[in-house]
């Protein structure tokens, strides 16, 4: 395959460019900026050994049109000593007019094992399913490195690095069966006690074909208004350059949810 096309690179921008303004806007409410900040130079305190989280949003309309959205998700972090196991899921499911219009599902499984203070060996599965998206399921096994740049208790930012294999099932055209290679970023703004804001990016290409690479981007800002609740807010990006026959590039999905911490 060749290099992407003008129009599908605007389009992947236009969509970064789109929930960057909407971190933004949140980020700046009035809520955060009359909370203060942590110190910039404290260092981030230990985490706890285990933690997890489940979110709910829904949006019903009723009258003139009927439509439905649901979106589930779950995330468990357990630390077992030298060891970081995640294991996370996400569910989201549309109905307009009683006609299914959207459904997606991905569970994330990662363990790290501390190399020193600031880097990890990992290794992760992914599994991925999205019929509206031309994709019966997906398998993405990744393994590499990782690395904290910063490690503050208001900032935190990481890198990773990894080979892989991925095996695509999709509707129409050609299945994907390749090895890959992927790099990625993940950053924390503790905006004030009861604030953060974060940004994860993936970048994943197969070794078969130059030109199918993807991109997965998440912006969100997380507010607690209890000890047990909090408010979330979220946009995702999913840029595929070389989609399923029939498909667009180009997935988003802005969502605000109620979030419970335990």
């Amino acid at each position: 395959m060749g290099l992407p096309n003008q129009r599908s690179v605007r389009r992947w921008c236009d969509s970064i460019f789109v929930s960057t303004l909407v971190a933004c806007a949140v980020t700046w409410c009035p809520a955060a900026a009359l909370a203060q900040a942590a110190p910039a130079a404290a260092p981030a305190p230990p985490p706890p050994a285990h933690e997890g989280s489940a979110e709910f949003a829904f949006l019903g309309t009723t009258g003139n049109a009927s439509a439905q959205t649901i979106g589930l998700g779950g995330d468990l972090i357990l630390r077992p000593e030298a060891w970081v196991v995640r294991n996370k899921a996400a569910f989201m499911r549309n109905k307009t007019d009683g006609v299914l219009t959207a459904e997606a599902f991905q569970y994330l499984i990662r363990g790290e094992r501390r190399l020193t203070t600031r880097t990890a060996a990992f290794g992760q599965d992914t599994y991925f399913q999205d019929r509206f998206a031309g994709v019966a399921h997906r398998n993405s096994l990744l393994a590499g490195v990782a690395f904290k740049l910063i490690d503050r208790a208001s900032h935190l930012l990481s890198v990773d690095g990894g080979l892989g294999y991925l095996n695509e099932e999709r509707l129409t055209g050609d299945d994907v069966s390749s090895a890959t290679y992927a790099f990625a970023g993940a950053y924390r703004w503790k905006l004030s006690p009861t604030a953060e804001f974060s940004e994860d990016a993936r970048y994943t290409a197969t070794f078969d074909d130059a030109g199918d690479w993807r991109v997965d981007q998440t912006l969100a800002i997380v507010a607690r208004l209890t000890s047990l609740f909090s408010l979330k807010a979220s946009n995702s990006v999913r840029y595929s350059n070389t989609p399923v026959l029939g498909f667009k590039n180009t997935d988003t999905n802005t969502a605000i949810a109620l979030v419970a911490k335990f």
